[in-house]
């Protein structure tokens, strides 16, 4: 039975495998997670941990505007290129989707550096806590990870992308601990997640580097050498990729700065709170996504149409089953999570922790979705999914934030969730369909 699981082709047992290694890293971050925002949340207080998240959210949010996200190119266009054995134009492509990383990264270090003066002034931040926030965005804009975790995911080793990913939450603990122990302060938090970054990163280069080059588990030694993509081809994907990305950022994280500053960092605090618990099942989405997504680009690049159908209802089901056990879950031990975790003080916290809890349970039972857009080259129809969310988003925000606070973030983001799923799942059935076609 063990010997089936790791030798077996088929397509949904791949993407489980492949997820198990993900699973690993993320259910080591699951768990430390929970100790380090103790840790935060019971030294900083509400308001201090609100406005940590918002300093968080903020370079999330530039990082998302401003770095663009390779990974995806790097699948999309070489996961072809190993199948075929041209090691040499899938380097070509690594090499050309990490100075675009790069480049981006230098221009949000200087977007973060005239923004800061703001920012200090509005939450009257001292000398320190301002350098340390710089220092956090630098290290944060320049550690390239997106390139090595598109090569490594294009090559099928989710193993070492995995050791990479768990990185991050085992300094944040260790970090976080040593404070707690010692003098905990925002400025060290900070200090400490951006050192996180910075592991990872090397961490991720390392995996990479030991073995540079590699065969394709699946290559097909007969293929046919593949033509680059044009310009346009390859931009026009970076461009809709990293669009749809962005406006999942700001769905998450630019709701909370708003709140942090139109309602106060109190207010925030409690609202980051809940998003985080409610973040930790989006993570179990990200560990079956990004596999599931490599696996629609390899049989869209195979030309595999009726075992892409076959795979994409199959993990509908698997994903809808999932999210309706979580959320049931979530309502029985919500309660008791957020009062272990942070103490009775945020248990006001528990009603944004359900709306936000469904609103992710939602994209988690649709989480197919958008990786078939993608894989399927139609990475335009999944931003237009995303800006109808976001346009939703924004429009009822500034009715419901000024009349119910929080609460009513909160439902705003439900619907958004609910309009975005509807959207990908419409879009989705028209791609499967015309599956049955030969792909060009």
């Amino acid at each position: 039975m063990l010997s089936k699981w790791f030798s077996s082709e088929d397509s949904l047992v791949r993407v489980f495998r492949n997820s198990s290694w993900l699973f690993s890293a993320k259910g080591v971050g699951a768990i430390l997670s929970i100790f380090y925002l103790a840790i935060l949340t019971r030294t900083l207080g509400v308001a201090g941990f609100g406005e940590f998240m918002v300093i968080v959210g903020a370079v999330q949010v530039l990082t998302a505007i401003l770095k663009l996200q390779t990974w995806q190119a790097v699948v999309q266009f070489g996961v072809p290129y190993l199948l075929a054995g041209q090691n040499k134009a899938f380097r070509k492509l690594s090499a050309q989707n990490f100075w675009i990383e790069f480049l981006g990264g230098l221009v949000a270090c200087g977007v973060l550096w005239l923004m800061l003066p703001y920012g200090a002034s509005q939450f009257g931040w001292n000398s320190p806590t301002v350098q340390a926030i710089m220092g956090y965005g630098i290290i944060v804009f320049l550690s390239v990870r997106s390139t090595p975790t598109g090569i490594l995911r294009a090559q099928d080793r989710f193993g070492g992308n995995a050791f990479g990913d768990a990185i991050i939450p085992i300094v944040r603990f260790v970090g976080a601990l040593i404070l707690y122990l010692t003098t905990a302060s925002m400025t060290g938090f900070l200090i400490v997640w951006g050192l996180s970054e910075f592991v990872s990163f090397a961490v991720m280069w390392l995996m990479v580097w030991r073995r540079e080059e590699t065969d394709h588990p699946l290559r097909d030694a007969a293929a046919v050498p593949v033509t680059p993509p044009s310009r346009k081809e390859f931009l026009a994907f970076l461009l809709f990729t990293n669009l749809a990305y962005l406006v999942s950022v700001v769905r998450e994280r630019l709701v909370v700065v708003i709140v942090g500053f139109f309602v106060g960092p109190a207010a925030a605090g409690l609202f980051r709170l809940a998003d985080q618990i409610a973040n930790s099942l989006n993570r179990l989405a990200e560990v079956f996504a990004r596999p599931l997504f490599a696996e629609l680009s390899r049989l869209f690049a195979i030309g595999q149409s009726e075992e892409l159908r076959t795979l994409f209802w199959r993990s509908l089901r698997v994903s809808a089953i999932s999210g309706a056990v979580l959320f049931i879950a979530l309502l029985v031990l919500g309660k008791n999570i957020i009062s272990l975790i942070s103490g009775p003080e945020y248990l006001a916290a528990f009603p944004i922790l359900l709306l936000l809890g469904a609103a992710t349970i939602i994209s988690l039972a649709g989480l197919g979705l958008e990786p078939l857009l993608q894989a399927a080259g139609r990475a335009r129809d999944a931003l237009v999914a995303r800006v109808a969310g976001l346009a939703a988003l924004g429009s009822l925000m500034a009715v419901f934030l000024p009349t119910s606070g929080t609460i009513g973030a909160a439902w705003v983001m439900l619907i958004s969730a609910i309009l975005t799923s509807i959207i990908l799942f419409i879009s989705s059935r028209s791609a499967i369909r015309q599956s049955q076609h030969p792909v060009v």
